[in-house]
């Protein structure tokens, strides 16, 4: 026994011990999910503008109009914007954008309010909204973004404010998340410089008297000098919002404002500023943060932000390029509680957790979750098959509305996945025999741990001791949903061409009009399929053959469509006809890992050593034992 495997079968002792009062037949409580919802435009424009009617679904009283590409003038405005209800529209500086002119048709507001000279938001500007709607028109200025955000805080703010926020002017970041809570809590937000505070910084905060200042970023942004200055501008404390960087920062400033949790809360990028610009005054008005995040992947101290906050709602502020779908995957999951599954099933609605198992409905076979990341089936304490993946922080395996089986980390982050999206599977069953089943409605099976004693066992598809290139698996259809169940090998240069069956069958003709090609029939209603060969063995049709007979050569030739850019055998795995993912499975002493991801993976060794990655194609090579 390997390490490895001791390591593994340890875990699993103590895993079935902890968790045997857990397995029962019993019916789950329902699952409970925050909302997730996106509010996004094509543009910044148009997503200022639908921010605004779902935040100010029967109008507003008051609207403001800031420059879309510059941040500074909006970093003020947002508290202001949520003391007097409205909502911050973004603008071009010599037009007005066609969504910003049709949601200000609907607020029909009684007054609007221009942020920044006519250098930001221009006087055509201001006309068009005049011919647009029947309203006052303000403009709300300085002589730099430090006086702008003095005029703009003390058209808002009364004198003797119980708060004021001190930001630096130079960066974005700490003010987007601090401009929400400043709404909420009645105070402004100030703009200074690093090192000194601006003349019209200070005079603002001698009128306003603030009971109490709070700076918003670290000493990088505000420095301890800065910190001195405001000292002398209140009577109460003078204290630092800020962490080690902007996500961190927004953090501190959701972990002050809302000690004990939010009702709703904001994510936006945190190296774009204009979608969380417009979301500040509606996370003021809705009385929640805003958190900060990558745009591929949730920071994981953001993650045990939401997760802290329990909010009934959470909003993604702008489009895919800005917060992946990742992400919203992300929060969708951390958002969500499921009940443990129970009877052998795994569905959409429950989970296994991590230090917990589900046993087979006879209870000889159990799928566990490890704390150390993987997960398996297990007779006994002996593993007959593991997802191979290692993560400290693992929190669940769930089956996603997408069809895919996924092994979740406490952050969201997907550990692994079964690599079956867009198949509609619902629920990942645990056999008596010790196989792991994915199958979709109607009871078709997409994905299989193949882990039973009479499960096929795959050889690869060439000569023993030849060496090939090996692709990483992908669909069959070459699209990018459905079954990851094909793997591209292909001969080194002067190498032997022969394609071989991978496992005892009967071969059988895929047809496809007049076409066709070879396939095999195997046990338990498991099957292979041979693609792109020339020198097709077509007299075996209808004959049992034994793994390893010849089937034909590698080619390019594509009876049934499709494409190839070089000599190679096209395998596909099917169960009743249907594209099984080969996510985890073996082929002649090597397992197959996918990334979720057509063509991107890689294989190792029995011993989870990693021996080829193929990354977008076929990469060289794999010994045949």
């Amino acid at each position: 026994m390997t390490i490895a495997r001791r390591r593994i079968a340890v875990m699993v002792i103590a895993l079935l011990v902890a968790v045997a009062g857990l397995i029962s037949s019993g019916s789950p409580a329902r699952a409970a999910s925050a909302e997730v919802t996106r509010w996004a435009g094509h543009d910044r424009y148009a997503t200022s503008s639908t921010i605004s009617a779902q935040s100010f679904p029967g109008g507003a009283p008051v609207a403001f109009l800031t420059n879309g590409l510059e941040f500074s003038d909006a970093l003020s405005g947002a508290p202001a914007a949520t003391r007097l209800g409205g909502p911050v529209l973004l603008t071009q500086v010599a037009g007005l954008p066609t969504p910003v002119a049709d949601e200000l048709r609907r607020l029909a507001p009684a007054k609007v309010i221009i942020l920044g000279g006519e250098a930001s938001v221009s006087t055509a500007v201001e006309d068009e909204v005049r011919a647009l709607i029947s309203t006052e028109i303000v403009r709300w200025s300085g002589p730099d973004r430090y006086a702008t955000s003095a005029v703009i805080s003390a058209e808002s703010f009364p004198v003797a404010s119980p708060v004021a926020f001190v930001a630096s002017g130079l960066v974005f970041a700490d003010a987007l998340a601090g401009a929400p809570v400043a709404g909420q809590l009645g105070g402004p937000v100030l703009l200074t410089q690093p090192d000194a505070l601006p003349g019209a910084t200070m005079e603002e905060l001698r009128r306003l008297a603030p009971a109490k200042i709070v700076i918003l970023g670290g000493a990088a942004s505000v420095s301890e000098q800065v910190r001195s200055q405001l000292a002398a501008l209140t009577t109460g404390e003078v204290s630092r919002w800020s962490g080690a960087d902007r996500y961190s920062t927004a953090i501190a400033i959701s972990t002050e404002a809302f000690p004990t949790g939010a009702p709703i809360a904001f994510v936006a990028n945190g190296l774009i500023f204009a979608d969380a610009l417009a979301g500040a005054p509606a996370a003021g008005t809705l009385g929640g943060p805003v958190l900060l995040t990558q745009a591929g992947g949730l920071p994981t101290p953001v993650a045990d932000e939401l997760r802290r906050l329990k909010p009934s709602k959470i909003v993604i502020l702008g489009g895919e390029a800005s917060v992946s779908a990742t992400v919203r995957d992300q929060v969708a999951f951390l958002s969500s509680d499921f009940p443990q599954a129970s009877g052998g099933r795994l569905t959409r609605a429950t989970e296994v957790r991590a230090g917990t198992c589900l046993a087979s409905p006879d209870a000889s076979h159990q799928l566990c979750v490890g704390t150390d990341g993987r997960f398996g089936i297990y007779r006994g304490t002996t593993p007959l098959w593991t997802s191979g993946a290692a993560d400290a922080t693992v929190r669940s395996l769930r089956i996603r509305d997408d069809g895919n089986a996924v092994l979740f980390g406490v952050d969201g982050r997907v550990i692994w996945e079964s690599s079956t999206a867009g198949t509609d599977a619902s629920e990942l069953l645990v056999q008596n025999d010790g196989d792991l089943m994915l199958t979709a409605p109607g009871g078709a099976i997409v994905w299989s741990s193949m882990s039973s004693a009479t499960a096929p066992r795959w050889r690869l598809p060439f000569a023993s001791g030849q060496s090939w290139a090996a692709g990483a698996p992908h669909a069959n259809s070459g699209g990018t949903v459905g079954a990851r169940g094909s793997l591209d090998f292909g001969p080194q240069t002067g190498a032997d061409r022969r394609v071989l069956a991978i496992a005892d069958g009967t071969v059988y003709r895929v047809q496809c009009g007049s076409a066709s090609y070879l396939g095999i029939n195997h046990a338990n209603g498991w099957q292979s399929t041979y693609y792109h060969l020339v020198n097709y063995q077509d007299q075996l049709v209808g004959q049992f053959v034994t793994a390893g007979t010849y089937l034909g050569d590698v080619g390019r030739t594509v009876p049934c469509g499709g494409g190839a850019t070089f000599d190679h055998v096209h395998l596909t795995i099917r169960r009743a006809g249907v594209p099984v993912s080969v996510e985890g499975m073996r082929f002649g002493g090597y397992t197959v890992r996918s990334s979720g991801q057509d063509y991107w993976g890689f294989w190792t060794t029995s011993n989870e050593v990693r021996v080829l990655t193929a990354q977008g194609g076929a990469a060289c090579c794999l010994t045949a034992p």
